[in-house]
């Protein structure tokens, strides 16, 4: 359903098109605060970190073609997971660097689903 009219570019008008009744005042994507995102930012949740090691022959699984894998276990847990660049293992070993970060359940769901990918691939 077409509202009024309204003169565009070079006087060329464009239609206005009204909102259906009963629809939100703000964008949906947004919090109630107008920040981006669902729901408002909790600092105390995001500061907490957890850093494992991953073999370097393993980095692969958990990132996953095209980085579907290490969206999806970002999306699934909520934490914010970070991988090393090559050749930055932990001290000592060639295990790279995986650093897991949100609230302690997103970190234990991260740290979880990172292990279960590379429990698979090594049981091959």
């Amino acid at each position: 359903m077409l509202g009024v009219l309204f003169a565009g570019f070079h006087r060329v008008p464009y239609p206005y098109v009204h909102p259906p009744a009963g629809t939100a005042a703000y964008n949906a994507n947004y919090g109630p605060n107008g920040i981006g995102g669902r729901y408002p930012s909790n600092k105390e949740d995001q500061g907490n970190s957890l850093t494992i090691g991953v073999a370097d022959e393993h980095i692969g699984v958990v990132v996953g073609r095209g980085g579907r894998n290490i969206l999806e276990i970002s999306q699934a847990s909520g934490a914010r997971v970070k991988i090393s660049d090559r050749g930055d293992f932990m001290s000592g070993t060639t295990n790279r660097k995986v650093t897991i970060t949100g609230s302690l359940r997103a970190i234990r769901t991260a740290e979880t689903m990172i292990n279960q990918k590379v429990a698979a691939v090594m049981e091959r």
